[in-house]
């Protein structure tokens, strides 16, 4: 309102470049910003404003709270891909494949090209449920193979994706492609590894040799 008044008195005194008649222009919410400051420096001199600020900020964390279980609860796919895809904003993505996409790291890059060039079909980082179990695997082929690719040192990623395996291997035939240099950390999943990218390449065609074979059926 105040604007429109102004720019109807320039209007009305033919003035071309007003700029100059006024050092800064206050934004629309300025009144508001005057008044949360004021409130702020009353509360702090009253001594009430920590005690105000934790108790908002319990009120806050009580209501988030709630958001997680409900969407846990009644909606766990939209939920899982929402913090997914939060994650991944953060995630670290580096490299480009061939087929167009963006992937973590340079073995994720070797493997999806090579299922590129066989002409398999895959997703990246699909949602997998498995009773109420999400996960999201590095790739998952035909809807029936899944694949996982790391090159995390430590006995400790070896336990947890250990554990993984273990349900993913209800609904699917799993693989891990780790680095030949890791094989002995990889040891306790020994039956699921992977070697490497050549390695990989003569797993990746058997699957395209039964995929043949399910076709001639």
């Amino acid at each position: 309102m105040q604007e429109e008044r102004f720019n109807l008195i320039i209007k009305f005194l033919n003035i071309t470049k007003p700029e100059g008649l006024y050092d800064e222009k206050l934004p629309d919410n300025f009144r508001q910003k005057i008044g949360e400051i004021k409130c702020v420096l009353s509360k702090k001199k009253k001594g009430t404003f920590l005690r105000d600020m934790k108790r908002i900020h319990k009120i806050s964390s009580n209501k988030l709270k709630k958001w997680h279980k409900n969407m846990k609860q009644n909606y766990p796919e939209e939920y899982y891909n929402i913090q997914y895809s939060r994650f991944k904003k953060i995630g670290g993505y580096k490299c480009r494949t061939n087929r167009g996409e963006i992937v973590r790291n340079i073995l994720e890059k070797q493997i999806a090209d090579i299922l590129y060039e066989l002409r398999l079909s895959y997703q990246y980082e699909p949602l997998v449920r498995i009773n109420n179990n999400f996960f999201f695997p590095d790739f998952l082929i035909n809807n029936k193979i899944i694949l996982e690719c790391t090159m995390w040192k430590g006995q400790d990623k070896a336990h947890k994706l250990k554990k993984k395996l273990n349900i993913l291997k209800r609904n699917y035939k799993v693989f891990v492609v780790i680095p030949k240099s890791l094989n002995k950390v990889y040891s306790l999943i020994q039956g699921s590894l992977v070697l490497g990218p050549d390695e990989f390449a003569s797993v990746a065609q058997t699957f395209c040799d039964a995929k043949a074979l399910e076709r001639e059926k």
